[in-house]
C-alpha cells in the first residue's frame, strides 16, 4: 500500500461511530468491565516490565519476522484500564510503547486528532494489518480503528499508522499523564498496556 492509499484508508476508516457492547471480563480472578469484548487476561508476564511507570518501553523481537494484528480490546479493571493488542499466532512483534506531545500519522506524516490530556504511542514492528495480496485489513472489527471506550484514564484509541511499510501502530488518549506498564502474553500473542486510574 502506498502512502496516498494509506492515508486515503486512514481517512475513510476514522470516519463513522463506534458502538461497541459492554460485557463482563475477568482478569487474574478479578472482575473487570470490559467495553469491547471478553477474555480471560493474566497479569503477569514471565517477560519485560511489569513495573508501573511513565518511561519508554522500547523492545525489539528479531525472531519475529513479520505478524498480522487481529483485534483490540479494552477493559477497565480495578486500579488500571487495559488495551490488549492481539496478533496472529506468528508472535508479538517488537514494540514501542511511550508518551507523545503530540499525536502523529506513522511518525511524522501529519497530526492526529485523539481526545485526552496526555498521549501513549504503541508502535508494533514489524505488524501487518493488511493482507498484501487482498489488500483487505488483517483485523476485525473495523471498528477497533477509532474507538472511545471513555474509561477512567483511557478515554480514545485510534490507529495511526495501517501496517503502512510493516508498522502498526496506535495513539491511546488518556485523561492526565499517569504511569503504565507494558506486559506479553501467549495463547494466543497478545502485547498489553495497562494505565493507572
Amino acid at each position: 500500500m502506498d502512502l496516498i492509499s494509506m492515508k486515503l484508508s486512514l481517512k475513510h476508516q476514522f470516519c463513522g461511530a463506534v458502538i461497541l457492547s459492554v460485557v463482563g471480563v475477568f482478569a487474574a480472578g478479578c472482575a473487570a468491565e470490559g467495553v469491547n469484548g471478553s477474555e480471560e487476561v493474566a497479569e503477569t508476564s514471565s517477560e519485560l516490565r511489569p513495573e508501573w511507570s511513565t518511561a519508554e518501553v522500547n523492545i525489539r523481537h528479531d525472531d519475529i519476522g513479520s505478524t498480522d494484528f487481529k483485534t483490540l480490546k479494552v477493559a477497565k479493571n480495578t486500579g488500571f484500564d487495559r488495551s490488549v493488542f492481539h496478533f496472529s499466532n506468528d508472535g508479538v512483534p517488537g514494540y514501542r510503547v511511550r508518551y507523545v506531545a503530540t499525536p502523529q500519522i506513522c511518525a511524522g506524516e501529519g497530526e492526529l486528532e485523539v481526545q485526552g490530556n496526555a498521549f501513549i504511542e504503541v508502535q508494533m514492528m514489524p505488524a501487518q494489518s493488511y493482507d498484501d495480496e487482498t489488500q483487505k485489513p488483517t483485523y476485525s472489527p473495523a471498528t477497533i480503528v477509532d474507538f472511545k471506550p471513555n474509561l477512567a484514564s483511557v478515554k480514545h484509541l485510534k490507529m495511526s499508522c495501517p501496517g503502512f511499510e510493516a508498522e502498526t501502530s496506535y495513539v491511546i488518549g488518556v485523561s492526565a499523564k499517569k504511569n503504565f506498564r507494558v506486559l506479553e502474553l501467549k495463547n494466543p500473542p497478545r502485547l498489553v498496556v495497562d494505565v493507572q486510574q
